[in-house]
């Protein structure tokens, strides 16, 4: 779970920073349309990856947060945790949602199209584009929310919360955790 989670956050992050970037670059033009398609197979790949996270995570659970952290502390994590998770699905969903609409291309990774599903249904394509323009500063929000805690849980609190999401080498015992 440790390796999903970076694994999952590096892909996450790129595709944000993709994306802010694309936004500011004038439509139609390059690199913008070609960085688009990386930011589109980034996206559905952090949805598969985030998918088959959730079911291991429904099997492995989360190992408990340390005994000093306070019921505000923890509740606060939960609601961030569970934010990210819906970003997670919801930002590829809607981002799929404008494009499929929208008749944008949806090729992954230059190697093959994806579906259609609702090519030419202006009203997903506006549907898609909004929620996926809005929930991309949610994502901001959430993303550097996650950062501060941890960087106060190392600079404050010491309490190893980050050493408990590190990738562990083999053999230096469980690589279960993570978020």
């Amino acid at each position: 779970m440790r390796w999903i989670h970076w694994i999952t956050a590096l892909l996450f992050i790129t595709a944000a920073l993709i994306g802010f970037y694309c936004g500011l670059q004038p439509a139609g033009t390059s690199p913008r349309r070609e960085l688009l398609e990386v930011h589109k197979s980034l996206g559905v790949t952090v949805l598969v990856i985030s998918i088959l996270r959730l079911l291991v995570r429904a099997i492995v659970k989360a190992p408990p947060q340390p005994h000093t952290s306070s019921l505000f502390i923890r509740l606060a994590s939960g609601l961030n945790h569970l934010g990210l998770y819906v970003l997670l699905l919801a930002m590829p969903v809607t981002g799929y949602l404008f494009s499929s609409a929208g008749n944008y291309r949806l090729r992954y990774f230059g190697t093959f199209e994806l579906p259609r599903v609702f090519a030419g249904q202006e009203g997903v394509a506006h549907f898609g584009e909004v929620s996926h323009d809005l929930l991309a500063w949610v994502v901001y929000v959430a993303v550097a929310m996650h950062v501060l805690a941890t960087i106060w849980h190392v600079v404050v609190l010491k309490d190893g919360t980050l050493d408990r999401m590190w990738p562990r080498r083999s053999g230096s015992g469980s690589a279960q955790g993570g978020s």
